[in-house]
């Protein structure tokens, strides 16, 4: 993501930066080809950033807490009754923790950032729904809300505490059915927005009409996920269980028995290749979806306040020209229109992800090292409370568990939207937005 001129080592007045109403920008005469200086004084806008909105930030996250387990349990009860209710109202669980990172990102704005109407909020949701399931699925949160509404309904249902092991399973033709039937109720609401009769429709039919189609979308697109990660963890007992997989076993056996060098060096890649897997999405594909969040969430404010001309004019002015010369002009500009795109099910999120992906934004690879560093407060939370108390099962283990939890949890979101806002506004106003956070 570094400019080719910086790496290069290029100067010149074309290569110069643009004014940056953040303040953050470098001092041109000071090369920063790897976006250092810059990132630091991202980092001190994040800092006050979080000096300024830590009350209101500490209160979403503690409301999208609550929000949560009330989603849980009333998807247990709803399970209770049936398992079409019972999934339906499971859909819902995830959405607590998106709306508190919407409306935390939302809510460090400054007062001279245009305003977002209800459904511009909804529609953002809508758009950043996929990249935040990555992130939800990511720290185990999707499946933890499967087993625990799997455990609550057996309990409701026998009246005694069961042992769920392992991912329940989900991939039934009964859950198939419900996403396709989101689907179909998604496809022909969106036919019925874009009919003229329908079109020109206000006032409450029309906002019912949206919160259905959005309910749909929600909920294919979460079972959908669910489907997936049931089929992915057992994939691994289908190919076991494959003929090829034991052929393959056996022949491998063979070589490690013949030439044990060659069989140590391929048990390490093997071992290798689920810790590169785990780092990669760690500490790549999760920061960048949760930047590309804040891209959408931000962009949808500002999208149509710039023309795609400017925005090519602004990659022009700055030190990072070689931008439009690997992707050129063409799909910078798609890219920008479709970061306002929010009546296609992808546009928003395919522009803003290719914003971020084609920015040449040096600072994105430091952000993506902070978020990693942040994510892992809840370590050092527990690293302090054993520090403090000792090794005392009976009291770190069960009293005082789920509390620490919500304390670390708490504050890595706080940190991660601070943090994130600050970056995904710089990376916008690269392309000739207006900065929206406030510091």
């Amino acid at each position: 993501m570094v400019d080719d001129e910086n790496q290069q080592g290029g100067s010149g007045p074309d290569l110069l930066p643009a004014p940056n109403p953040a303040g953050t920008e470098s001092d041109p005469a000071r090369p920063d080809p790897l976006g250092l200086r810059e990132a630091a004084g991202l980092l001190r806008d994040a800092a006050a950033v979080l000096a300024r909105y830590w009350l209101p930030l500490l209160a979403i996250a503690a409301a999208s807490l609550l929000a949560h387990e009330l989603l849980s349990r009333g998807a247990v009860k709803a399970g209770v009754v049936g398992a079409v209710p019972g999934f339906l109202a499971l859909a819902l669980v995830p959405l607590a923790s998106l709306g508190a990172l919407v409306g935390m990102l939302l809510v460090v704005r400054s007062r001279e950032a245009r305003r977002s109407d209800f459904w511009g909020v909804i529609a953002a949701a809508g758009s950043v729904l996929v990249p935040f399931l990555v992130v939800y699925e990511s720290r185990g949160d999707l499946r933890t809300d499967l087993i625990d509404y799997a455990r609550g309904t057996l309990y409701e249902q026998l009246g005694a505490e069961t042992i769920v092991s392992g991912l329940p399973q989900i991939a039934s033709w009964l859950v198939l059915g419900i996403v396709a039937a989101a689907l179909v109720v998604r496809a022909l609401g969106s036919r019925l927005v874009d009919h003229d009769g329908w079109g020109t429709l206000e006032g409450p039919g029309r906002g019912s009409l949206r919160i259905v189609l959005g309910y749909a979308e929600v909920v294919w697109m979460t079972l959908g996920a669910w489907v997936l990660t049931g089929a992915l963890n057992g994939l691994s007992g289908w190919w076991s269980d494959r003929a090829v997989a034991q052929g393959l076993a056996t022949y491998w056996a063979q070589v490690r028995e013949s030439l044990p060098s060659l069989g140590a060096v391929g048990d390490w890649v093997l071992g290798a290749v689920p810790l590169v897997t785990d780092a990669v999405v760690t500490g790549l594909v999760v920061p960048i979806s949760v930047l590309t969040i804040a891209v959408i969430v931000y962009g949808l404010q500002v999208a149509d306040t710039v023309t795609p001309d400017e925005v090519v004019a602004a990659v022009r002015r700055g030190r990072w020209t070689g931008l439009t010369g690997r992707v050129a002009d063409a799909p910078l500009r798609q890219a920008w229109r479709r970061l306002s795109d929010t009546e296609g099910r992808f546009g928003a999120l395919i522009g803003g992800l290719a914003l971020v992906l084609r920015s040449a934004f040096a600072p994105v690879l430091v952000y993506c090292l902070l978020f990693t560093l942040v994510a892992q407060l809840d370590v050092v939370v527990w690293r302090l409370v054993r520090l403090v108390l000792g090794w005392r099962p009976e009291l770190v283990w069960e009293g005082l568990f789920a509390p620490l939890n919500g304390v670390a949890e708490l504050l890595t979101l706080v940190l991660t939207v601070a943090l994130t806002a600050v970056f995904a506004d710089r990376l916008l106003t690269r392309f000739g937005a207006a900065s929206q956070v406030g510091r």
